[in-house]
């Protein structure tokens, strides 16, 4: 039954208001594998940090029986210890707590956004994306990636130890 449910995610894009609903032939495979290594790490206390591209990012999860809500950060040069926030993106299977609480911390005008059907990602391009605007050429299939790894229930053991 899960295979039928799980076939496919519903992707919300804030910044456009536009709704895309993919698979997982979708998804890159070599940016999943990256992903799927990646994201245990990011539910520690203080994220991962990974390096890409010639530049530092700090990705960190807070991932529950909910969903999960995600948020991406480059490192900044100087000084060392900032960082901009580039992007945050919610994804649940079950519930739509992930999708309220991004939608209830939207900074200025808020598109009217109706709840998606479940599975789904929302994903919102934040002020800090002036930073790197250079990654908006792989955040979003990066968010794809982690909605569909975190969301698949094979990985729950895996990534609640």
């Amino acid at each position: 039954m899960w295979d039928s449910i799980f076939s496919s995610i519903s992707h919300i894009t804030l910044h456009d208001g536009q709704t895309c609903v993919y698979t997982k032939n979708d998804l890159e495979s070599a940016i999943y594998d990256s992903v799927f290594q990646l994201f245990p790490e990011t539910i520690q206390q203080n994220g991962s940090k990974i390096d890409f591209a010639g530049k530092s990012y700090i990705i960190s999860t807070d991932y529950s029986s909910h969903g999960g809500i995600t948020k991406i950060y480059i490192k900044m040069k100087n000084p060392s210890w900032a960082k901009a926030h580039l992007m945050t993106c919610a994804y649940s299977r079950t519930d739509y707590q992930p999708f309220d609480e991004i939608m209830n911390n939207q900074l200025g005008e808020k598109k009217s956004v109706t709840r998606p059907p479940l599975p789904y990602l929302i994903s919102s391009v934040e002020p800090g994306i002036i930073m790197d605007q250079d990654c908006l050429t792989w955040l979003s299939p990066f968010a794809r990636c982690i909605a569909w790894i975190a969301m698949d229930p094979k990985n729950y053991t895996r990534f609640l130890i």
